[in-house]
């Protein structure tokens, strides 16, 4: 995955913050986020499934990040707000008819699944489901969370160092997205060589919440930084993996 942009823009008094990340290879999509007072304005993806399939080049992946930022900057640039909002809900409506589409096709596939089960004269094994992978990098499908996580400065987490992290976190509206005042928000930094830590805070008025945190020295093993929000009964999450420190 590779390291996103953040970049604050103002325009006729307002600043706007524009933040663009790949969230990478097991969900291969570039998403920006332009939001300004803790509330999102638009939500920008686009799928990079053609480099996987052609054969991954980090090269090419980077340059489609840096220049789908520098597109979405420009355009606050020159006062087209309004236009990157209708291109957002476009992408939602899309977005939403591919889901669709994917729920008729599961549903035919279950379908089928049923009557080989019902034609089958051994009785079936129970497969067990996988145990949650907490270094994993995907979270849920942002288009479907009542309740957001964003990481506002994306900094590269080694083991050994000591961070700031400042965390966003939204709720879903009536017509957009909020911010999560009183939020409460923690950060448990996880790994397979040391004991589990945890830190807790609280958003301010602007649904943001400040949290240092000391990652652990290791060298060898997995480790991730899991960041999780709660406030009405509603939860979220996000993590990001912490590299080993470098050998000396």
């Amino acid at each position: 995955m590779l390291t996103g942009f953040n970049t604050d823009i103002e325009y006729e008094g307002v600043v706007y913050h524009v933040q663009t990340e790949d969230k990478g290879l097991q969900t291969p999509f570039i998403l920006s986020l332009v939001y300004t007072g803790g509330a999102i304005l638009v939500s920008k993806r686009s799928p990079y499934d053609d480099l996987i399939a052609e054969g991954f080049d980090e090269d090419v992946l980077a340059s489609r990040l840096s220049r789908q930022h520098k597109l979405i900057c420009a355009a606050i640039h020159a006062g087209r707000i309004e236009d990157l909002k209708r291109m957002g809900e476009r992408d939602a409506a899309e977005k939403t008819v591919q889901r669709q589409q994917a729920a008729a096709a599961k549903q035919t596939e279950a379908s089928a699944e049923t009557e080989m089960i019902s034609l089958a004269t051994e009785p079936q094994l129970e497969i067990a489901a996988p145990a949650p992978d907490h270094f994993a990098i995907a979270g849920p499908d942002e288009a479907e969370e009542r309740l957001r996580v964003i990481l506002l400065d994306e900094v590269e987490l080694t083991g050994g160092n000591s961070v700031t992290l400042r965390v966003l976190v939204t709720r879903a509206g009536p017509d957009r997205r909020q911010p999560a005042r009183k939020a409460r928000v923690v950060v448990k930094v996880l790994g397979s060589t040391f004991r589990p830590t945890s830190t807790m805070a609280t958003t301010s008025s602007q649904g943001i919440a400040t949290i240092p945190i000391l990652l652990p020295l290791f060298e060898t093993g997995r480790a991730a930084v899991l960041i999780h929000a709660h406030i009405d009964g509603e939860t979220a999450e996000l993590r990001r993996v912490i590299l080993p420190a470098k050998s000396s």
